[in-house]
């Protein structure tokens, strides 16, 4: 059956991201992030400026626009303010949720004590209150992940390696996309901050304007849920052993980033310990992919076409892929649905095959 194209994405030379095959899944990558629990300690001094993750893996392709500052702009009394609204929210931050607004609070915080000039007179109390802040960051990051969630079929933050519909989902549409040619690379702008994806997945940021709803640390959130007594993509390798048992067999790669756990004929690829791709060969892999709630006023599509996201085929679809792979190399993406497989490109179906007639596709 011939394959499918989708014409304003082909021709891009790809760049290496995730990779896994069927017959063998391999070489990976996706700089996995880990947080810890600190005692927190408030300090209601000030904070600001641009918190930039990694920043010295940053390299943009372009430089953004920068809203000139103004007279009234006071780094070290924005991150004092931040600081407080973090603070205060400490005291009755309950579900995982609560605990994401104070997180996000906190970087914020640290962000614009960050950007208090040398100059400043206040500048060696803004960087001792970026370290005071900081292990109030990691106490807080920590009860994200370990508190109950008011809503745990809707997220409401995205991570370094989220999924551009959850990015959308959460941000609204950006102001301005660019897409490269010649790269498998999209960059969403929201005013002044901009986010950067590879292949459809978040690889950097830069919340200029402090209107990101982002976790700088933390396990990876992409827009599937596990239902429960199941394990989704962005699972640990530790919850995929918990409701599966001991592994029959398992694969380390020279690089120490990259695992596979097989079950008889199934397998789940890992990367730094969180799952990026599995094939459910015997149909024994405890695996879902439950999509979040349907905006109002909109209903479940019946089919999909050249172009539509993820979410949307796998909403049409109504089922849980086989198998999800990523090829670095194609820079492509394809879940297979028994007999058919649908590939996407930077996040949208860039091709697919229907063997036997099944896909709901038009």
């Amino acid at each position: 059956m011939t394959k499918h194209s989708h014409p304003e994405l082909d021709g891009q030379k790809p760049q290496t991201l995730y990779t896994f095959q069927l017959k063998r899944p391999g070489q990976t990558l996706r700089e996995r992030l880990t947080w810890g629990a600190v005692g927190l300690s408030v300090g209601l001094g000030a904070a600001a400026s641009i918190f930039l993750l990694i920043p010295q893996a940053r390299s943009w392709p372009w430089t953004p626009h920068r809203a000139a500052a103004t007279a009234h702009d006071d780094p070290f009394r924005q991150g004092a303010e931040q600081a407080m609204a973090a603070a205060e929210l400490t005291q009755t931050a309950e579900f995982s949720e609560d605990w994401a607004e104070v997180a996000m609070l906190w970087q914020q915080a640290i962000a614009h004590m960050q950007s208090v000039p040398s100059t400043s007179a206040s500048a060696a109390l803004a960087q001792t209150k970026v370290t005071e802040y900081a292990r109030n960051l990691k106490y807080a990051q920590s009860n994200v992940g370990t508190r109950a969630s008011r809503t745990p079929d809707q997220k409401t933050y995205w991570t370094l390696g989220s999924d551009r519909d959850l990015v959308m989902a959460i941000q609204g549409a950006p102001s301005q996309t660019m897409q490269y040619n010649n790269t498998c690379q999209q960059t969403l702008r929201y005013d002044n901050s901009i986010v950067e994806l590879h292949n459809g997945y978040v690889s950097q940021y830069d919340n200029a304007d402090s209107n990101l709803r982002v976790l700088a640390e933390g396990p990876t959130v992409v827009s599937e849920a596990a239902a429960k007594g199941s394990w989704t993509l962005g699972s640990t390798e530790a919850d995929v052993i918990q409701l599966q048992g001991s592994p029959t067999r398992q694969e380390q790669y020279t690089s120490d980033r990259f695992t596979t756990l097989y079950y008889g004929k199934s397998s789940v690829l890992f990367e730094h310990g969180q799952a990026v791709g599995y094939l459910n060969a015997d149909q024994n892999l405890k695996v879902s992919l439950q999509l979040p709630p349907l905006p109002p006023g909109q209903s479940t599509p019946a089919f999909w076409t050249m172009g539509s996201s993820r979410l949307d085929v796998l909403r049409a679809e109504g089922q849980t892929p086989v198998a999800v792979s990523r090829n670095d190399n194609n820079c492509e993406e394809v879940f297979h649905f028994g007999s058919g497989e649908v590939t996407f490109r930077q996040g949208l179906v860039a091709g697919y095959r229907d063997h036997g007639g099944s896909l709901k596709v038009r």
